[in-house]
């Protein structure tokens, strides 16, 4: 037989670099995974800031039926903790009404 099988030392050097292949894209793939939540988070930030900005200074966004829509979908979105830090009364202050 001119070729050789491969020996068990190879084989098990194989394997290792395969293992050690494995840990290298699983790795990059959970960094990647967190910097797309990061920038997703960093998104939902940027725009609520500009809604919540826009709220207050547009008089065209402080229609009946915005202020309607976001009364009646934002209490469903909020946490306890929400719900504890007052941010209801933030964008609210007005409000005699508990929407928590």
């Amino acid at each position: 037989m001119s070729q050789s099988r491969p020996t068990d030392a190879r084989i098990k050097e194989l394997a290792e670099k395969k293992a050690q292949l494995d840990a290298q894209i699983a790795a990059l793939n959970a960094r990647r995974r967190l910097s797309q939540k990061k920038d997703e988070d960093r998104l939902k930030w940027l725009l609520g800031t500009l809604v919540f900005d826009r709220l207050s200074a547009e008089p065209a966004l402080q229609s009946p039926e915005l202020l309607e829509l976001v009364r009646r979908d934002l209490p469903d979105r909020l946490t306890q903790r929400d719900r504890d830090r007052g941010i209801w009364q933030l964008l609210f202050p007005d409000s005699d009404e508990d929407r928590s």
